[in-house]
């Protein structure tokens, strides 16, 4: 935010930032934050009509209390009638929870589908059968991402899947979740440039996919994570369009190796998501949230160390977003991890220990779309 002559702004909370009681007092269901404003000096400011304290050097602060989902904060200048207003957010489920979001899904549906006329259930498939075992002894949550075709062992696509599972998909969609990704595996980063046109028809065939093969419960239609979570601005409003709802991405700007993974973000919006986790933007009628976990990579003895260090690098983000890409759990995969079971029960194990709970993003933001 570029600042001008006889203006102010506010430091705390910025415009479209998602709270919960990391950045204050939670009183009931409602929170207590310290609203922190920059103006020039000797100014008479009220916040949402009570006074605010002139602390020093040209800030101003108020306690406020976030009572809804969405709520107004307006700084007025009593003596210009100058006023100035932001929207912030109260997540009331958003503290100390946590998710599995699995990435590149379509060789265990591949699977599903060869051996239809073998399997009496969808949990005979090895990968959904691990994932099952987290799921019976944590409670965790999966939301899988997935393509709509691959050329593994000849080729496949969604069109061709079977729906012999469709009630089982659904009787088990309290803890499992299908969304789109992308249209296949390659190229890389397909959204980064995207038009419309190619984004809206490749999500809508996904989405009517799993529609049929797996059912509406299992659909998890107002979250996904794009592939390589980047894409034009033009590719965000058809995903939006086609109701999506919320995005999940690095929100890397100017990175050291060239590589910016942000979505349609600028540099002030990564800032602020890098802060606080959660970001709403009214732009776009999209909320974004942040990656914070890490386990696909490393040693798992380490892994405890690195989720507390984040708790200390990001005080205000209480939530674990564990990403795992489907590939890597088969032996057949240049870059198989054979302790892909151990990450996702070391990361489970510790969100159990200090005290995260599992849940859907349609839920944490408060969608409820099922």
């Amino acid at each position: 935010m570029q600042r001008s002559a006889y203006n102010g702004e506010f430091t705390f909370p910025r415009d479209g930032v998602m709270l919960t009681e990391t950045s204050g007092e939670r009183i009931g269901d409602t929170l207590k934050i310290r609203v922190a404003f920059t103006a020039s000096d000797n100014r008479n400011l009220t916040l949402n009509g009570e006074p605010m304290d002139r602390v020093n050097h040209c800030i101003y602060k108020a306690d406020a209390v976030l009572e809804n989902f969405k709520n107004t904060l307006t700084v007025k200048d009593t003596d210009s009638g100058e006023e100035w207003s932001i929207d912030v957010y109260f997540l009331k489920r958003g503290y100390k929870k946590y998710r599995f979001s699995l990435d590149d899904n379509i060789w265990f549906l591949q699977n599903l589908n060869e051996n239809k006329d073998v399997y009496k259930s969808m949990f005979e498939d090895p990968y959904l059968a691990l994932l099952k075992s987290i799921h019976d002894k944590h409670g965790s949550k999966f939301h899988i991402n997935i393509y709509y075709e691959t050329p593994r062992h000849g080729g496949f696509n969604l069109s061709q899947m079977t729906d012999k599972y469709k009630e089982e998909f659904k009787a088990n969609s309290d803890w499992m979740r299908l969304s789109f990704h992308a249209n296949a595996d390659k190229p890389d980063r397909p959204y980064i440039y995207a038009t419309y046109e190619q984004a809206y028809f490749e999500m809508e065939r996904v989405h009517k996919e799993i529609l049929r093969f797996a059912g509406e419960e299992v659909f998890a239609k107002t979250v996904t994570t794009v592939h390589w979570g980047d894409c034009s601005k033009e590719a965000a409003k058809a995903f939006r369009d086609l109701g999506v709802k919320a995005f999940v991405s690095s929100y890397n700007w100017n990175t050291d190796n060239n590589t910016d993974i942000r979505m349609y973000f600028d540099a002030e919006q990564c800032a602020i998501i890098d802060k606080f986790g959660y970001y709403y933007d009214k732009e776009m009628d999209i909320y974004h949230f942040r990656y914070n976990g890490g386990i696909q990579r490393g040693n798992i003895a380490d892994f405890p160390a690195q989720f507390d260090r984040q708790r200390v690098n990001m005080p205000r983000y209480e939530f674990r977003d564990f990403c795992l890409h489907e590939q890597y759990f088969y032996p057949e995969f240049h870059a198989h991890m054979p302790d892909y079971y151990e990450k996702l029960d070391c990361a489970a194990t510790w969100c159990k220990e200090n005290g995260f709970e599992p849940i859907f993003m349609d839920e944490l933001f408060e969608f409820d779309t099922h």
